[in-house]
């Protein structure tokens, strides 16, 4: 069985994986921030595959 492919819009341009507005990693790791079990909207959430970019 194949992984799913999306389109993943991102305007964090100091990241390793950005490009065009768009995050080109090859996965994608979205976590509870600290504190946050119970998330309730997505600022309760983090982008855990954010590498800063070597600009």
């Amino acid at each position: 069985m194949s992984s799913p492919k999306m389109e993943v819009k991102c305007s964090v341009d100091c990241c390793n994986y950005w490009k065009n507005n768009c995050c080109n990693a090859s996965s994608l790791e979205v976590n509870p921030m600290t504190g946050k079990n119970n998330p309730n909207t997505s600022d309760d959430t983090s982008c855990t595959t954010f590498k800063p970019s070597s600009k």
